[in-house]
């Protein structure tokens, strides 16, 4: 059960981090390290676990491919259809 929570915790902890807002990045990553503290004083070290970084390869692998999904052009904007067009000469 242990190691279920642990591979949970550290999919979740990049997730934690990233969706916080910017000012607030410091804190959510402090409650990152104090839930993993916590985790270690009663379970074990979490940094030997090959869970923990399995997970935590996961979380930010996931946190990449939603930033590039959402870097994608969906198509042409309004903007580059009205450079395209020619000029009519009205106003």
């Amino acid at each position: 059960m242990s190691s279920i929570l642990l591979l949970i915790i550290s999919i979740a902890a990049p997730w934690v981090v990233q969706l916080a807002p910017p000012r607030q990045r410091p804190v959510a990553l402090v409650a990152v390290i104090a839930v993993l503290l916590l985790f270690g004083i009663f379970s074990g070290n979490p940094i030997s676990m090959w869970q923990f970084w399995i997970g935590l390869i996961i979380g930010i692998g996931s946190i990449i491919v939603w930033l590039n999904m959402g870097s994608r052009t969906r198509g042409r904007s309004r903007w580059e259809d009205e450079e395209r067009a020619e000029p009519t000469g009205e106003l």
